[in-house]
């Protein structure tokens, strides 16, 4: 008989902060800005200061904020990017239309994230970035791939989207 044990229940997190939520969403509803205002601004202000930042952006995906971040950066055509195989397609899906070429470099098999002792062997004269994936929670080695991108002077956008969702404690907030 197959396990009825859910890999990720979305739906007990949604449960365990059913009535932060709804107010939440409540608010935005009556507001009638669907698109920034208070509530953007209140959130993107929590956020910065929670990730340690002066400031934080929203945007309607983590596809958008991949795309956004290579783009900022003027990584385009003739350009490479390494980035790990093991991930939501839009990590790849955002290189490639950035005009930049998706370079792959293996996973460590105990953690699932991108294996740092193999991007060296993948960095060319082309090479204008790292995209790290941090999957199920678990952080890439940022240490050591920001060693890596600081020596070939490498841009680092870290895919944090799974990062967030799985380690992040929800906190009451005040209203």
């Amino acid at each position: 008989m197959a396990s009825k044990i859910k890999f990720l229940d979305l739906t007990a997190q949604y449960k365990s902060i059913k009535k932060e939520i709804d107010l939440a969403i409540k608010k935005v509803l009556e507001s009638g800005q669907f698109i920034g205002g208070k509530e953007v601004e209140r959130f993107e202000r929590k956020f910065a200061k929670f990730c340690g930042v002066k400031y934080a952006i929203s945007v309607n995906s983590g596809t958008d904020a991949l795309f956004l971040s290579l783009k900022s950066l003027g990584i385009g055509p003739g350009d490479e990017v390494i980035t790990t195989p093991f991930t939501f397609i839009a990590t790849a899906e955002v290189i490639a239309n950035s005009g930049a070429k998706p370079v792959f470099v293996d996973i460590d098999p105990k953690t699932f994230n991108i294996d740092p002792s193999k991007i060296e062997k993948a960095i060319t004269k082309k090479t204008k970035a790292i995209i790290p994936v941090h999957l199920f929670g678990q952080m890439a080695d940022m240490d050591e791939i920001m060693r890596i991108a600081k020596k070939y002077k490498l841009f680092v956008i870290e895919d944090a989207a799974q990062r967030l969702v799985q380690n992040t404690k929800v906190k009451k907030q005040e209203q």
